[in-house]
């Protein structure tokens, strides 16, 4: 790998549908998903130069509590150099975040996506998509996704990826609950096995046809059948669609939910309407051709 240095955007993601529909022996949930990148990013910076063995090294303010080998974008970086066999290699891996940790946006998961893109771009792209996808999927479930990017659905427990029709141009605000944080191993605890019907073909109909009503109606998440209905999630929802949302969901585990508006007006009034609860952000689709690489 030679020496250099990158810097990646990162994007948040959201869930418009997520379905359990079983347990594997492997204790993983397999599950059905349609996921959207957003225009809200994290900022990553990678450098590599030599160094004796493998030294990586992560900064990150916001998450300064955190050690680092425990960071998705350290465990990133770990996978790809081992994937490769790489040595005598130093890694130092930056991160500006914008997107709320353990709030259902991926944002750690996009972080380290983001690392295997730019260690791949700096050994001149030395593994295939596919092989991307394998050394993701070894550091989470997500992160396959967020190096393929766009919209998407995913199946067994998140590793199978196939495009979609992408989502048409709208108005998203995510939002998050002040003070609250979602645990995902928590979550998919508490939401056992899953034995609903699979309403998934009313989404890929709906994306297929390009109608945001019809996206709207198909949006599930089954993880709110777990979540109580006087949850600050909940009651976050409920006020986006009351605020003038066609609709409002819980993204992933939770604890941010998300809101599909008409109009950059009506989501700018309704973040105003909510700041004094919530952090909130006015967002559009990220589609997968995006300039994700700084120049």
């Amino acid at each position: 790998m030679e020496n250099g240095n990158i810097t990646i955007l990162a994007p948040a993601k959201i869930n418009l549908y997520f379905g359990v529909t079983g347990i594997r022996a492997d204790g993983y949930h397999e599950i059905e998903t349609v996921l959207q990148t957003v225009n809200l990013f994290d900022r990553i910076t990678v450098d590599v130069s030599a160094g004796e063995g493998r030294q990586i090294s992560v900064l990150c303010r916001e998450l300064a509590d955190l050690p680092q080998e425990k960071n998705l974008a350290y465990k990133a970086a770990e996978a790809f150099l081992s994937a490769a066999d790489d040595e005598n290699i130093r890694v130092e891996i930056s991160i500006e975040k914008k997107i709320p940790d353990k709030a259902g946006f991926g944002g750690g998961s996009s972080d380290a996506a983001a690392v295997i893109i730019a260690l791949n771009t700096l050994s001149g792209d030395r593994f295939s998509m596919a092989e991307l996808f394998g050394i993701g999927a070894s550091v989470g479930a997500d992160v396959p996704f967020c190096i393929k990017k766009g919209t998407v659905k995913a199946t067994g427990f998140g590793e199978m990826l196939e495009s979609c029709a992408p989502m048409p141009d709208c108005c998203i605000l995510l939002a998050v609950p002040n003070g609250e944080k979602t645990s995902t191993a928590e979550a998919y605890a508490s939401i056992g096995g899953g034995e609903k019907e699979s309403s998934l073909p009313a989404m890929l109909s709906a994306l297929s046809e390009c109608d945001l009503q019809k996206i709207s109606d198909a949006m599930r998440n089954d993880f709110e059948s777990v979540q109580s209905a006087d949850s600050p999630s909940a009651r976050l929802k409920n006020r986006l669609v009351s605020l003038g949302a066609r609709a409002a969901m819980l993204s992933g585990s939770g604890a941010g939910v998300f809101g599909i508006f008409n109009s950059v007006r009506e989501a700018k009034a309704a973040k105003e309407e909510i700041e004094n609860d919530a952090r909130a952000f006015v967002c559009a689709p990220a589609r997968r051709d995006y300039a994700y690489i700084e120049k």
